[in-house]
């Protein structure tokens, strides 16, 4: 009989564990999508001893550069959907079995309800766009390290001590975790991180309050935003070239880069042509409503502005459609110059690589184009395209650079500011 309670539990528990893993999949699958997306946008991992090398000098550079790694797959939503759903299922188990471990008396029950909450904490977490994947990274990390520390007496103060070091360095201040592996030595092992964040202040180019919160741990800045969740998803729609869903969703926007990309969609869709496009794009600098625009068409404004990373991303897609490169150009570089931890941007180096070759700049784009060529998910696009600026000569074969060539020779070459 009570084998068969049991199993009876372990069933339920496991059935739970498997409805929690479809739900997470599905929220972020169908509800969320644009936030990984998001963030894949906003970083350039390459594939390099020397990148590797830049992030394993800083405190957490372990953490970041293999959140880093699983991010540069967030190109795909559908993997970003199916990464959740696994990262969420261990941090369950992890914390399942650290529960078990470190605190034996408590009921099963009730160990198994408090298992989920760090991993409801950091669904939330994982919901602000400015917070990255490697404070989730590096939680793992320490958990982990804290499943396989001894549980005797010296074995364990030692294993803490040198795990508190070697910890902070890989994963950063969530290390501070190890602290309650062994209550009684608290003033000690406490007074132990303290001394790694001050000493590794002395060796990285932070502040000491950045390092105590984590270098890569929160992209929070006054002066850069990452963009609305309409602009996100709006964002998202438009490189997948969903037109008519964005017709549709949008009947209200906010954003004024929204409120452009409605009109892009109508424009892509057929449902108005390019005389009316570009009349309802532009309106006179006197019926701004906004602060300027970057660039200007015969002294008018475009409708919309950059004032946020994702809104840059929006307006450069929007401007190559219009056959204006500069200015793709221009909010491609700008884009980058969002990007809050200053790294850079996979999708906006292609688009600085399809702007060079237009304005006839091939060594330039081979320079970016051997730079995704150390990437995963653009590497087989770059190898693709640098035949055409290796060889211009082909250019009049493929019809979109032949057109986008001859539309630029055949337009005035200002750089709008």
């Amino acid at each position: 009989m009570m084998k068969q309670k049991k199993s009876m539990t372990a069933y339920w528990k496991e059935t739970l564990l498997g409805v929690f893993a479809v739900a997470v999949f599905c929220f972020w699958q169908f509800f969320y999508p644009f936030i990984p997306l998001m963030r894949e946008t906003a970083q350039l991992f390459l594939l390099t001893y020397e990148y590797f090398l830049e992030r394993i000098v800083l405190p957490g550079g372990l953490a970041q550069y293999v959140s880093e790694f699983i991010v540069q797959f967030f190109f795909y939503p559908t993997f970003a959907a199916l990464f959740y759903a696994l990262l969420f299922v261990l941090l369950h188990w992890l914390t399942s079995k650290l529960l078990k471990k470190y605190l034996p008396v408590l009921k099963e029950i009730i160990r198994y309800a408090l298992s989920y909450i760090p991993s409801f904490l950091m669904i939330w977490v994982a919901m602000i766009p400015y917070i990255p994947l490697t404070p989730t990274i590096a939680v793992l990390m320490v958990m982990t390290v804290m499943l396989l520390i001894p549980e005797s007496g010296k074995p364990r103060l030692v294993s803490t001590c040198l795990s508190i070091i070697v910890l902070y360095w890989l994963a950063g201040p969530v290390a501070v975790l190890l602290l309650f592996c062994y209550l009684r030595w608290i003033p000690l092992t406490a007074t132990l991180f303290a001394c790694c964040v001050v000493v590794s202040s002395l060796f990285v180019p932070y502040p000491l309050r950045k390092i105590a919160c984590g270098i890569d741990y929160n992209w929070s800045a006054p002066d850069k935003e990452l963009g609305t969740f309409e602009e996100m998803e709006c964002d998202m729609l438009m490189r997948s070239q969903q037109w008519q869903d964005i017709i549709d969703k949008y009947t209200n926007p906010k954003s004024p880069a929204v409120c452009s990309a409605v009109l892009l969609a109508y424009y892509q869709s057929k449902q108005i042509g390019q005389k009316e496009f570009y009349s309802r794009m532009i309106i006179p600098i006197e019926m701004m409503q906004y602060e300027p625009s970057v660039f200007n068409i015969s002294g008018n404004f475009l409708k919309t502005r950059f004032g946020t990373l994702t809104s840059a991303n929006m307006l450069s897609d929007m401007a190559f459609v219009m056959n204006l490169p500069m200015v793709t150009m221009r909010t491609s570089f700008e884009t980058m110059e969002f990007i809050p931890n200053y790294n850079k941007s996979s999708r906006s180096i292609r688009r600085l690589i399809q702007t060079n070759i237009i304005t006839g700049n091939y060594d330039v784009a081979l320079k970016y184009i051997r730079i995704l060529e150390n990437t995963i998910c653009y590497r087989k696009w770059a190898r693709n395209i640098r035949a055409l600026a290796e060889h211009p000569e082909h250019i009049s074969n493929d019809y979109f650079y032949n057109n986008s060539q001859k539309s630029y020779a055949n337009t005035e070459d200002m750089f709008f500011i």
